[in-house]
């Protein structure tokens, strides 16, 4: 009898083994894509430990590296490519296309610049070469190098006259300056309206002058606690008005890049497929 249990626990101990990395790599895709992409990651990294073949252990350290990715923590993903150059080498392009984004997320353009070049070289995939070339255009016009920007363009296979375009209006269009928007602000409204802000601009003219005339009728009233009181806020929306007017202008100067960049890249991207792991695949998408 003895014998016979042991028989029946044997069995059923290797099918526990064997279902353990399939459930724990149903867990990561579940976090996944229901957008718990920091637990995800952790979940990944288990996996990454875990998995005894190298493409698999790389496959893993790079979903893991994704996921911190999206879910913002830069440095963390760094990290897992790190491990996935160390254990498979072989997914380079993988690597340098998270590197890049990661280097995007930090605002640090000529990183990105260095690796979205890389993966234009003829020896990268078809799909892969269209996206960095699109991404590369992005990133160059970010550094105001228009040249630059056109030629990544031109360069890719599937080369759009929109993004030629939107580059040249680019080009030709004007960044606000921010020392402009703080001056003027010192006229209530008037620095938001520099930026075309005029909702902002006609709500802080408004509130100035309510607060001036508030003041006007507590000093004629001789309440001077209500002068104190609307002092105060007029103070506040008055100084709101000068940092107003520098932030409008800013906000106009990163709308109007994100909306050339916008026309540049429409919707390249890439996602890795989660069906197929751990074989790592990735989806390039425009």
């Amino acid at each position: 009898m003895r014998r016979c249990g042991w028989l029946m626990i044997l069995p059923a101990m290797a099918m526990l083994a064997q279902a353990g990395p399939e459930t724990d790599l149903k867990l990561a895709r579940e976090l996944a894509t229901g957008n718990d992409h920091g637990q995800a990651a952790l979940e990944f990294r288990r996996l990454a430990m875990d998995a005894r073949e190298s493409a698999a252990q790389g496959a893993y350290y790079w979903m893991a590296g994704y996921e911190y990715w999206k879910a913002g923590r830069v440095d963390q993903a760094d990290r897992m490519l790190g491990q996935v150059e160390d254990t498979a080498p072989g997914l380079e392009t993988e690597v340098y296309l998270l590197r890049a984004e990661n280097s995007r997320s930090r605002n640090r353009p000529r990183e990105a610049i260095f690796y979205f070049e890389s993966l234009t070289s003829t020896n990268r995939p078809v799909a892969v070469r269209q996206l960095a070339s699109r991404k590369l255009s992005a990133v160059r016009l970010q550094v105001r190098d228009f040249e630059g920007a056109r030629q990544a363009l031109n360069g890719g296979a599937d080369s759009r006259a929109e993004g030629v375009g939107a580059i040249a209006a680019y080009e030709r269009g004007r960044d606000k300056s921010p020392v402009v928007g703080g001056l003027l602000g010192l006229i209530p409204g008037l620095g938001y309206a520099y930026s075309g802000e005029y909702a902002s601009a006609t709500r802080s003219l408004l509130l100035n002058a309510l607060c001036i005339w508030g003041m006007v009728s507590f000093a004629e009233d001789e309440t001077w606690g209500g002068v104190a009181v609307v002092g105060f806020a007029e103070l506040t929306f008055y100084s709101g008005s000068i940092y107003g007017g520098v932030d409008a202008a800013v906000r106009y100067n990163q709308n109007r890049l994100q909306a050339a960049t916008r026309t540049i890249e429409g919707r390249a991207g890439f996602q890795p497929d989660y069906a197929v792991l751990p074989v790592l695949s990735l989806r390039v998408e425009f």
